[in-house]
């Protein structure tokens, strides 16, 4: 594994806290939203999932800057023990995240757990009212539904394509398709004014259209930690830009799971040559 470290580092933010919040910073001096995120998931252990409910804790007690925040699994703070471990914990933070004005943002992980994921953040936001956002996966057929309602109830939004493998009956699976339902989500999720939302993309042609819409002045655009920092830089200069920056020990998995499929290791190659 040690073999992958020097491709890993490029997409993590370091090993613990310490390392990471060097890089964080780092960030924010530069004028980025950073999104930070332990990573791991699945978590079955009530001494690991506390660890990392811990770990995120410190993170926003470190960090009391509204340009700075976490995006997190619930399989990692509980979902997979119980439902209330994971609302118990999400509840904690978000009420700690409220204090310095800063938003939680629930990833969303394969299809099995969307209904849930949704169901614990317009629970947690009912409690702590613009405190927690969530993800949505343009490639699910169910997300069209999901999306009228997340924002009916001024929930923020990160639109993502989709990074999980997921059949034919529940989810597009062409990709011309999914980049037409993304950019179709996208404009209904930045015509909406009342709440701050995010549109993750590499996609340098979906990226630039959204970005000629006006509505977007008003919302962010996210990439990933290490990938296409040319665009990160140049959308810098004129919108919101956020850095989802992941980090921790279980780095192998991380880098792993974004390898595993052929079209992954694509995408990362391709967008590395692209970089400028």
């Amino acid at each position: 594994m040690r073999l992958l470290f020097p491709f890993a580092k490029r997409f993590i933010a370091g090993m613990d806290i310490h390392d990471s919040s060097v890089v964080f910073q780092n960030h924010l001096d530069q004028n980025y939203t950073v999104i930070a995120n332990l990573v791991g998931e699945n978590t079955q252990s009530l001494v690991a999932i506390e660890s990392n409910y811990l770990e995120y804790e410190k993170l926003l007690k470190k960090f009391s800057d509204e340009a700075f925040t976490i995006s997190l699994k619930l399989t990692s703070i509980g979902m997979d023990h119980s439902y209330e471990e994971a609302d118990k914990n999400l509840a904690k933070l978000v009420q700690l995240a409220k204090l310095n004005n800063q938003i939680i943002r629930i990833d969303m992980e394969d299809s099995t757990y969307t209904k849930k994921t949704i169901e614990i953040c317009k629970s947690t936001d009912n409690k702590f009212k613009g405190s927690v956002g969530i993800t949505l996966q343009a490639n699910l057929f169910r997300t069209e539904t999901d999306l009228r309602d997340l924002i009916s109830n001024g929930i923020s939004i990160r639109l993502v394509k989709g990074a999980y493998i997921e059949n034919d009956q529940i989810a597009y699976t062409e990709p011309e398709l999914i980049r037409r339902k993304f950019l179709e989500h996208a404009e209904t999720l930045i015509a909406d004014d009342k709440v701050k939302h995010s549109i993750a993309t590499h996609d340098e042609e979906l990226l630039t259209e959204i970005a000629l819409k006006n509505e977007m002045r008003n919302h962010r655009f996210e990439f990933l930690f290490g990938v296409r920092r040319d665009l990160q830089k140049a959308f810098n200069s004129s919108h919101d830009v956020g850095i989802y920056m992941p980090y921790g020990k279980e780095w192998v998995s991380y880098t792993l799971r974004r390898l595993k499929e052929f079209k992954n290791l694509r995408f990362v190659a391709k967008n590395l040559i692209k970089e400028k």
